[in-house]
């Protein structure tokens, strides 16, 4: 058997999980058809909602460390810590990044991207639709992390328009597009990029004066005190 992309994931590399669902047979019963692995044609590493709402459950309430426990002055500043240190851990340790991403720094991309609103919906002014969610993820950017074909070559997330609602399935993709950012921002600059500049890359601002930009680096300074 392959070995498994993380110690969290249920599947071997090349299938992911399918929580059990009803079906209907040939003979037109219905019966309760059982969670299990499904191959991927692609054979690439492909996490679906239902295996990351399993994760999100059995493993992050065990960790601890950043973000910080501060609300920032928002109502649910602290709501969704677990899940930024759950998944901050999960892609670190997929990508093994030299520079890990800090909970911390994604904490105050989410304060500056959404206010820690869950379900918040903000057209993106960039000619790509709306932007659903914490991390204000676009239908584009949704349908490049789910493409075997296309810009990122594996470790593909594969979410739907309305999953992005839900708090931990937006932080997983936001994450993943941050790391997918980080290599592009590397490749542009022929060095490895900062996360700081991967910020930028992801918000869309080519200078670091930009006002949202110094928004977002006094938020992540009051984290880091």
């Amino acid at each position: 058997m392959t070995d498994k992309i993380h110690s969290w994931r249920k599947c071997p590399l090349g299938q992911h999980w399918r929580n059990g669902h009803p079906m209907r047979t040939p003979s037109g019963r219905i019966v309760q058809r059982r969670g299990g692995c499904v191959h991927n044609p692609s054979g690439k590493d492909q996490i679906y909602a239902d295996e990351m709402q399993i994760i999100s459950a059995s493993e992050f309430l065990k960790l601890t460390g950043a973000p910080a426990k501060k609300t920032l002055g928002f109502s649910q500043g602290n709501k969704f810590d677990n899940d930024i240190r759950g998944w901050c851990k999960y892609w670190n340790d997929v990508f093994k990044d030299k520079h890990p991403v800090d909970p911390d720094l994604v904490k105050a991309l989410i304060a500056t991207e959404s206010g820690f609103r869950a379900s918040v919906k903000i057209k993106d002014g960039k000619g790509q639709g709306h932007a659903t969610g914490l991390m204000q993820i676009t239908d584009t950017t949704r349908k490049i992390l789910s493409d075997e074909d296309g810009e990122i070559k594996d470790h593909l997330v594969n979410v739907s328009e309305g999953d992005l609602k839900h708090p931990s399935l937006n932080i997983a993709s936001g994450i993943r597009w941050l790391f997918h950012k980080k290599d592009l921002a590397s490749k542009r600059l022929r060095r490895d990029a900062t996360w700081e500049e991967t910020i930028m890359m992801y918000k869309g601002y080519k200078q670091k004066s930009h006002p949202q930009m110094i928004k977002f680096l006094k938020i992540y300074q009051e984290l880091k005190k």
